[in-house]
């Protein structure tokens, strides 16, 4: 084989081995050892381009939503679980009950504030001969035979309706209010503006108080006893009952401690042939009787007020005496000596008593501890009303100011008609005839 037919024959081999694929680097078989093929390898060149982050492929997901999610559930579920104990304790409590009136009463007052632009004084009651007027969150309630009207703080009119009792009377709580039929079976509790329940009783009412925190106390006849007390926190859940034998008495007062967790209740029973009056200081957490205070004999009870944790004022027909609720003692004591009482307003650090002395009235001013400060003529006055620092007469066209020292502070005898109560509310406010107006002193007043 010549030259050129050899250099053919490689090159036919070279064109066969490229179009086979080899890629060999080892001689041909069938060569001389020094030819080898190679395949050509393109050459690339590559552009420089910022690095992409690895994205993971669309069937893998991350474990930390799933993760967040059944923490969420979790906690979920613990506070669902925190919730229910705390609304078994609240029902087994009584706390529950409480709480809600609360937020109702929130929602009156706010409801109230943002329509005091519709009230104003003086007004307007409609009621010209009443039985009762007492303050109510600020504002007052008035009942008379028919009718019961109920005025914000602001002089708005709130509402108003008939009961349909004979013989109502009303008892008057911090935001509520109970008019109940005396001598009849059925009662109703009312907020400041919406009634809220209706009750009737298997007995006969013979009396109602109501707390500041708006507890109701319902007295009633007892078939074998003399009487029972019943107790309904402010959602009228019944949580007290006492039923009171004949030595304990029917009672004629009853008033609240200022935590409303005990009340005393005065009684009237017939002992020893005579008639007598005694007050138990009583637990609503108990049913253990309490101590007892009796009266001396043949003074009749009038009034009970609890005023702080250690002192009840007690109000008969012949004496006025402070009562300490923990021992049933008489830390004081002011009797009359014979003259007739009017009217009183006891307080905390100073008394007033209007007392028919001799066939005239004499308004009688007493410390603390029932100790005279002062005694001055009254003249025609009828009626009475102090505050912490003033005592306010009712005279027939006037009501006269004065210190509790006795001194005249001022008069005020411009009124429209005969005053028939001075009220502490959100304002001093006195009632004459059917109107409510601020009483405020003259301009020539000390």
């Amino acid at each position: 084989m010549n030259k050129a037919e050899r250099e053919r024959q490689e090159r036919r081999l070279r064109m066969l081995a490229r179009e086979q694929g080899h890629t060999s680097t080892y001689p041909i078989p069938g060569t001389s050892g020094d030819i080898g093929l190679r395949t050509p390898q393109p050459v690339r060149r590559s552009r420089t381009a910022p690095q992409q982050p690895e994205k993971q492929p669309d069937n893998v997901k991350s474990f930390t939503p799933l993760i967040q999610k059944r923490q969420r559930r979790h906690y979920t579920l613990l506070a669902v679980l925190v919730l229910c104990i705390a609304a078994a304790v609240f029902v087994f409590t009584g706390a529950m009950s409480a709480s809600i009136a609360l937020l109702g009463d929130a929602a009156d007052s706010l409801s109230l504030y943002f329509n005091r632009s519709d009230g104003g004084w003086p007004v307007n009651t409609g009621i010209s001969e009443p039985i009762q007027i007492a303050e109510l969150a600020g504002g007052f309630v008035e009942l008379d035979s028919e009718d019961v009207v109920v005025y914000s703080a602001y002089g708005a009119k709130v509402r108003s309706f008939q009961p349909g009792y004979a013989r109502p009377v009303m008892a008057v709580g911090g935001t509520h209010f109970a008019v109940y039929n005396r001598a009849g079976n059925e009662l109703q509790v009312s907020s400041r503006t919406s009634a809220l329940y209706t009750q009737t009783f298997d007995n006969s009412i013979l009396l109602c108080a109501m707390s500041n925190n708006n507890t109701l106390a319902v007295v009633t006849e007892s078939g074998r006893y003399a009487a029972q007390l019943q107790i309904f926190d402010p959602s009228f859940r019944q949580t007290y009952s006492w039923q009171m034998t004949q030595n304990e008495g029917t009672p004629i007062a009853v008033d609240f401690s200022p935590d409303n967790r005990q009340f005393a209740a005065g009684t009237l029973a017939a002992r020893q042939g005579q008639l007598g009056c005694k007050v138990y200081f009583m637990s609503t957490s108990s049913n253990s009787e309490g101590p007892a205070y009796t009266a001396s004999q043949g003074s009749m009870l009038l009034s009970l007020d609890w005023q702080t944790e250690n002192r009840v004022v007690a109000v008969f027909d012949t004496y006025i005496a402070v009562l300490d609720p923990r021992t049933a003692t008489e830390t004081a004591r002011y009797d009359f000596g014979g003259a007739t009482l009017q009217s009183a307003a006891p307080g905390r650090s100073q008394t007033a008593l209007l007392l028919n002395i001799r066939g005239g009235n004499s308004l009688v001013t007493l410390d603390s501890d029932l100790t005279p400060l002062a005694e001055i003529p009254a003249r025609q006055a009828y009626g009475i009303k102090a505050t912490d620092t003033a005592v306010y007469l009712l005279c027939p066209n006037a009501v006269e100011c004065y210190g509790f020292d006795g001194v005249q502070n001022w008069v005020q005898d411009d009124l429209a008609a005969r005053p028939i109560q001075v009220l502490k509310a959100s304002e001093l406010l006195v009632f004459t005839g059917s109107r409510a107006e601020i009483l405020t002193p003259p301009d020539n007043a000390n």
